[in-house]
């Protein structure tokens, strides 16, 4: 910024003190321009201090000469002391100073404030206007700089949290296929068992089928055997009666005569049995 060095001449009745106030004047005014603000600041301040000068505009130049130094503390400080001016100039100049050190902190909102004030005292005040449109553009681009991060944090909280609940139902989904897989194996296993089951007892059902088949054929068999040797001893009985009633023999006389008959047969099967049982004497043939 431009800085403007006041110099006033202040009537005070003793000339040889005017000329010494206007001396350091000058050559604090010299100091600054020639950049030597150290110079300048200890200037100003035997001017406040020892010749006791209190000024607007040397309080001004004091706070333009500690600006340049970078002591913006103490530069703020002489600011301040001019916002209190009458003199509206000065005070629009002060409080666009403090506009300027506000916003080299990047305090937008107060520089702001400071401009809008230094544009009130003094409407004709363009530097001020200028640096008014700037800080509140800056504060826009800030604002919508903001508002962008925080789209940005809303966007990428917004995709972590569908990532997580992607992951989340991807695990689900593994875990429910994982439940059914388990689930089919241990079907398959109990249908294997049931099936395995089912095969013992259709073969147990089959081995007692064939066992009873097989007790139902005996038992045809000696039905069958039965049945033949009934048939057999009645036809026999028949035929025995058709020839006893062919010779005129009464059944009772013909069970006698076949009682006899079979005593006598069992008579010489066992004379025949004591026979080969008997030794046969060396000493005579066999005949």
């Amino acid at each position: 910024m431009k800085f403007v060095i006041l110099l006033l001449i202040i009537g005070i009745n003793d000339p040889n003190n005017i000329a010494l106030i206007n001396a350091y004047k000058a050559d604090a005014e010299q100091s600054f321009l020639a950049k030597d603000f150290s110079q300048a600041i200890s200037q100003y301040k035997f001017l406040m201090d020892s010749l006791n000068v209190n000024e607007d505009a040397i309080h001004l130049n004091l706070g333009h000469a500690y600006h340049q130094m970078g002591d913006t503390a103490q530069a703020r400080t002489a600011y301040n002391q001019v916002t209190l001016s009458s003199n509206a100039d000065l005070k629009s100049i002060a409080y666009q100073q403090l506009g300027v050190i506000s916003k080299s902190n990047k305090n937008l909102k107060e520089s702001l404030a400071y401009l809008k004030a230094s544009i009130k005292a003094n409407p004709a005040n363009s530097d001020s206007k200028y640096d008014f449109e700037l800080v509140k553009k800056l504060m826009q681009e800030n604002q919508d700089q903001e508002d962008k991060e925080d789209q940005q944090d809303k966007e990428n909280q917004e995709d972590k949290e569908d990532k997580e609940d992607q992951q989340d139902k991807e695990n689900q989904e593994d875990k429910e296929d994982q439940e059914n897989k388990d689930q089919n194996q241990e079907s398959d296993s109990e249908n294997e068992e049931e099936k395995e089951q089912e095969g013992d007892e259709q073969e147990g059902d089959e081995q007692e089928q064939d066992q009873k088949n097989d007790s139902s054929e005996e038992e045809n068999q000696d039905e069958s055997l039965s049945e033949d040797i009934a048939d057999e001893k009645a036809e026999g009985d028949k035929s025995t009666q058709e020839k006893l009633a062919e010779m005129n023999i009464s059944p009772e006389k013909a069970q006698m005569i076949l009682e006899a008959m079979q005593n006598g047969e069992i008579q010489y099967i066992q004379q025949q049995k004591r026979k080969s049982t008997e030794k046969q004497d060396k000493g005579k043939p066999d005949w």
